[in-house]
C-alpha cells in the first residue's frame, strides 16, 4: 500500500471548477465526494515505491487523482477533453523558476543531469533489496545523446496502475505533460518510446529550446 498523501493541489480546483459546471452544485458535490473516495482506494491498492523518500513518487499520486476524478465521472471525458482541462492548470510562466532552470545554460543541464543521477543510485539500491514496490529504474543516456540530458525510465507505475484498471486510453494525457513541462525549462523534450504504448522504457530527451 503506497503512502498515504492529501488528493493533490494541482489539479484539485481544475476538478472541482469541471463538476460545477458540468453538474451544478449539488451533484458536483456528490461526485467530488466519490472522486476522494476513489482516490482513497487507489492509494490503498497502489505499491508502496517509497513515499517522499522517492522524488519522483509525486508522480504516481497524481495519476491516482486523475483515475478516480475519470473513474468518478463515469469515464466520459475523452483524451482530448482531460488534455484541455489539465493544460488549464500549468502556470503561463514562473520568471524566476524558469531563469534558474534554463536548460540552454549548461550548468543546468548539470544539475538536471546529477540529479537524475542521485535518484538511480538511491533507487537501484532500494529495488535491488525488494523496496519501493514497482518504481521506475533508469538508465542514463543508453543511446549516448552528445548534447542535453538524456535518461530511459524502465518501467512504470503508473502505466502498470492504468493497464490494470482499463484507463491506457488516457494515459497519452499523462504521458504528455513531460512535454508541457518542458517548456518552463527552456527545453523540448524529444521522445520515440513510452511504457503507456508497450514499449519497455519511456527515453527522455531534454534540449534547450535554443539548442540544435
Amino acid at each position: 500500500m503506497a503512502e498515504f498523501k492529501p488528493y493533490p493541489f494541482f489539479i484539485r480546483r481544475a476538478v472541482r471548477k469541471y463538476l460545477k459546471k458540468e453538474y451544478g452544485k449539488d451533484e458536483a458535490a456528490r461526485l467530488w465526494e466519490k472522486t476522494l473516495q476513489l482516490y482513497g482506494d487507489f492509494v490503498k491498492e497502489a505499491p508502496d515505491i517509497g513515499g517522499k523518500e522517492n522524488g519522483m513518487s509525486s508522480n504516481l499520486y497524481l495519476a491516482l487523482a486523475v483515475f478516480a476524478f475519470y473513474e468518478a465521472d463515469g469515464r466520459k471525458l475523452t483524451p482530448d477533453r482531460l488534455k484541455e482541462l489539465m493544460t488549464q492548470q500549468l502556470p503561463k510562466s514562473i520568471p524566476v523558476f524558469s531563469a534558474l532552470v534554463d536548460l540552454n545554460k549548461p550548468k543546468n543541464q548539470e544539475r538536471l543531469r546529477t540529479r537524475y543521477e542521485k535518484y538511480k543510485a538511491i533507487s537501484d539500491e532500494k529495488l535491488d533489496h525488494g523496496e519501493w514496490g514497482n518504481s521506475w529504474r533508469i538508465e542514463m543516456n543508453p543511446h549516448g545523446r552528445e548534447k542535453g540530458v538524456a535518461f530511459d525510465l524502465v518501467g512504470c507505475p503508473l502505466a502498470d496502475f492504468a493497464k490494470k484498471h482499463d484507463y491506457t486510453g488516457i494515459m497519452p494525457v499523462l504521458c504528455g505533460f513531460d512535454h508541457l513541462t518542458a517548456v518552463l525549462l527552456h527545453a523540448r523534450l524529444i521522445r520515440e518510446h513510452t511504457v503507456a504504448t508497450g514499449s519497455t522504457y519511456c527515453d527522455f530527451w531534454y534540449l534547450g529550446d535554443r539548442e540544435a
